[in-house]
C-alpha cells in the first residue's frame, strides 16, 4: 500500500504532541516521587525524635508505600516515553524515504560490502545512498544480515517461482501494516540487539551445558538431609545446631562442585536476561499481530515445536530471573547453604537449553527471514507507483527466462521528484545502448538490474509493470585500480568481464551489465575486444544491456550478430545550452556532446 507523505507528516505530528505529553507526565512524577521520598524521611525522624512514633511509623509507611506505587508507574512512563521517542524517529526516517533524502537514513549497511560480488558495488547495494540504506527497516543483526544476503544471493537461489509469489504476499501483507512496522522497529531499536547474542546462543549450544538426572536426584537428597536437625531437635539442641552447620557447610562445598561448570553461564546472565527480554517482545509483537499469510505464519514457529517461540524465551526469563537474585552475595550464600541455590538456577538453565535452545538458531534465522520480508515491503509503501513482477512460466534452466520486459520502471535511489521512468524489452538478445555522456545510459542498466534484484526478494518494483525470469545478475561499471594489487584500471576491467564470461559459461539464465566495456584500450582493441565478448555472451539463455560510445562497434554488431537490438538516449540544444529528456529510445545514437561539455569547462578545440 503506497502512503503519502503527508501522511508520515501528520502521524509525525500526532507522535510529537504523544512525546511531550509523556515528558510532561514524566517530570510530574519525578516531583512527586521526590516529595514522597522526603515526606517519609521526615516521618521517620519525627517518629525518632518525638513520643508519637506510632503514628509517624504508620505515616511513614504509607508513604513509602506510595513512592513504591510512583516509582513502577513512574517507570512504565519511562519506557512507554522511551519507545514513543523511538516511534518518532523511525516515523522520520519514512519522510526521509520518501523524500529521497539519504542523509538522514543512519544505517548504511556497509559493512556488508563485497567488491568482488556479480553486482555489490555496481549497482549500490550497500553505502550513503544505497538500496540497503533505502529499504532496510531491521534494527537487529537477524534481519540486517537476511535482508543483506537477500540483496546480494537472491538471484542465485534455487526457491521456485511459487515461492517467491507467496513471499510476495507476505511482503505486501506487511505493506498494509505501517504502523504495526514503525512500533516493531521502534521496540528492536530499544533491545539493542545490533551484535550476535553470543551469550545466549553459548548457553543454547554448549554441549558442556548438562545437567543428569543423578545430579538432580543428589541435589532433592541434600534438601532432605534438613530433615535431620529437625529430628535431633528433640533429642538435642546442641546436636541439632551443630547438625544446621555441618549441613550448611556441606551444602556450600556440593553446590560449589556441582555448579562450578556454569560459571561463565552465571556471569553472563545479564546479557542473557537483556537479549531474551528483547527477543521475547519482537516475537509476542508478531505472535499478537493479526497475520494471515502462511508463508510469515510458518517462519514464525519454532523450528522444532511448531509452537510458539515466545514460550521458551518466557522460560527462560523466568529462569534468568531467579538465577539475578545471585547478584547479592550475601543472599547467595544463605540460599546456597539452605538449599543448594546454584543447583537450582544451573537446573533451570539446563532444563531451558535442553528443551528449547537446538531450536534457537533456527528461530533467529527465520525472525531474521521475517524481517527482511518486512524491508521489501517498504518498496510499495514510499513507492509512486509500483507494481507486482510476473515471472515467466519455466523451468529456472530453460531459455525462456533470458527475458526481460519493464514498462515504465524507476531507478528506486533517483531523486523520486525527478526520476524518470523508462520501458524496454529484452528478449534472448544483447542491448547495446548508445548516448551522449550524462544523458542516462548508465543510469538504465542499474534501473534493470536493481529491479531484478527487487524482484527475486519478492518486493515489488518502482514501476507500471514488470516481467522477467530468473537471471543470475553479473556486472562490470565502477572499475577502478588498485596499487595494493598492481592492477592497472584496464586489467580490473579485463578481470571482471571475464568473471562475465565465465558465468556465461555455466550454460544457466543470466542477465549481464557492462558499461562502456574497455574504455582504458585504444579503440581498435576497444572494438575487437567488445565484439569478442558480444560473440562469447551469444547464447539464447542469456540477455544483456551494454553501453558504448564506440560507434564501430555498433557497425561491427551490426554485420556479424544478429542477437542485438539498439535503443539510445538522446538531447537537445538551444540558447539555454544543453538539456536531456533521459527517455530511451529505438535505434543508434550518431550524436556527441563531448566537444560542447568541453566547451562549457573552457576547453575550446
Amino acid at each position: 500500500m503506497r502512503y503519502e507523505k503527508e501522511y508520515f507528516v501528520r502521524r509525525q505530528a500526532e507522535l510529537k504532541e504523544s512525546v511531550n505529553r509523556l515528558e510532561k507526565t514524566n517530570g510530574l512524577f519525578s516531583l512527586v516521587r521526590l516529595a514522597l521520598f522526603l515526606l517519609t524521611a521526615v516521618m521517620v525522624v519525627l517518629a525518632v525524635v518525638l513520643e508519637m512514633q506510632l503514628l509517624f511509623i504508620s505515616l511513614a509507611a504509607v508513604l513509602l508505600a506510595l513512592f513504591v506505587f510512583f516509582c513502577i508507574k513512574h517507570n512504565k512512563v519511562n519506557r512507554d516515553l522511551k519507545l514513543k521517542r523511538a516511534v518518532y524517529d523511525v516515523n522520520d526516517e519514512y519522510i526521509a524515504r520518501v523524500e529521497g533524502r539519504f542523509d538522514k537514513l543512519k544505517d548504511k549497511g556497509s559493512e556488508f560490502t563485497v567488491t568482488d560480488h556479480d553486482y555489490c558495488v555496481d549497482l549500490d547495494i550497500f553505502g550513503d545512498s544505497s538500496l540497503f540504506a533505502l529499504y532496510n527497516i531491521s534494527d537487529n543483526i537477524f534481519g540486517r544480515r537476511a535482508f543483506k544476503d537477500e540483496l546480494l544471493f537472491a538471484h542465485v537461489s534455487d526457491r521456485s517461482n511459487d515461492e517467491i509469489l507467496k513471499r510476495q504476499k507476505a511482503v505486501s501483507e506487511f505493506s498494509d501494516k505501517i504502523d504495526f512496522l514503525e512500533l516493531y522497529q521502534a521496540s528492536s531499536r530499544l533491545g539493542k540487539l545490533d551484535k550476535v547474542p553470543a551469550a545466549l546462543i553459548s548457553l543454547a549450544s554448549d554441549k558442556k551445558i548438562s545437567f543428569s538426572k543423578k545430579g538432580r536426584i543428589i541435589a532433592l537428597l541434600f534438601l532432605l538431609l534438613w530433615l535431620i536437625p529437625i529430628g535431633l531437635a528433640f533429642v538435642s539442641l546442641k546436636l541439632a545446631g551443630a547438625s544446621i552447620l555441618g549441613i550448611a557447610i556441606i551444602n556450600l562445598i556440593v553446590s560449589f562442585v556441582l555448579t562450578s561448570r556454569y560459571k561463565e553461564c552465571f556471569d553472563a546472565v545479564d546479557g542473557i536476561t537483556r537479549q531474551t527480554r528483547a527477543l521475547y517482545t519482537l516475537y509476542d509483537m508478531l505472535e499478537k499481530e493479526d497475520i494471515k499469510e502462511q508463508y510469515t505464519k510458518d517462519l514464525l514457529k519454532d523450528v522444532k515445536t511448531g509452537g510458539k517461540v515466545s514460550e521458551g524465551l518466557i522460560s527462560l526469563s523466568k529462569a534468568c530471573s531467579l538465577c539475578r537474585l545471585r547478584s547479592q552475595p550475601l543472599l547467595a550464600l544463605v540460599f546456597n547453604a539452605l538449599f543448594l541455590f546454584d543447583t537450582l538456577c544451573a537446573d533451570r538453565f539446563v532444563a531451558w537449553a535442553e528443551k528449547y535452545g537446538p531450536s534457537l538458531e533456527g528461530n533467529l534465522d527465520n525472525l531474521g527471514k521475517i524481517e527482511a520480508l518486512m524491508s521489501a515491503s517498504v518498496v510499495e509503501i514510499i513507492s509512486k507507483e509500483s507494481a507486482v513482477p510476473e515471472f515467466v512460466d519455466a523451468p529456472l534452466d530453460s531459455p525462456e527466462n533470458a527475458y526481460f520486459k519493464g514498462e515504465d520502471i524507476v531507478h528506486p535511489l533517483l531523486d523520486p521528484q525527478k526520476a524518470v521512468s523508462n520501458s524496454i524489452v529484452i528478449d534472448s538478445k544483447i542491448a547495446l545502448i548508445t548516448g551522449s555522456n550524462m544523458s542516462g545510459k548508465t543510469t538504465l542498466i542499474r534501473t534493470v538490474g536493481v529491479n531484478a534484484i527487487l524482484s527475486y526478494i519478492g518486493a515489488r518494483v518502482p514501476g507500471k509493470s514488470l516481467k522477467l525470469g530468473r537471471m543470475r545478475i553479473t556486472s562490470s561499471m565502477r572499475i577502478v585500480d588498485s596499487m595494493k594489487e598492481e592492477m592497472s584500471t584496464f586489467k580490473a576491467e579485463l578481470v571482471r568481464i571475464s568473471a562475465i564470461v565465465e558465468a556465461g559459461r555455466q550454460g544457466k539464465p543470466m542477465l549481464f551489465l557492462i558499461d562502456e566495456i574497455f574504455r582504458g584500450t585504444n579503440s581498435a582493441d576497444r572494438t575487437s575486444g567488445a565484439m569478442t565478448v558480444l560473440k562469447i555472451l551469444s547464447s539464447d539463455k542469456i540477455i544483456g544491456l551494454m553501453t558504448t560510445h564506440d560507434y564501430a562497434l555498433c557497425d561491427e554488431a551490426q554485420k556479424e550478430l544478429g542477437n542485438v537490438c539498439y535503443y539510445h538516449f538522446s538531447e537537445k540544444y538551444d540558447d539555454e545550452g544543453i538539456s536531456f529528456d533521459y527517455k530511451l529510445k529505438d535505434g543508434i545514437s550518431n550524436i556527441s556532446n563531448a566537444k560542447y561539455l568541453m566547451k562549457l569547462v573552457g576547453i575550446v578545440i
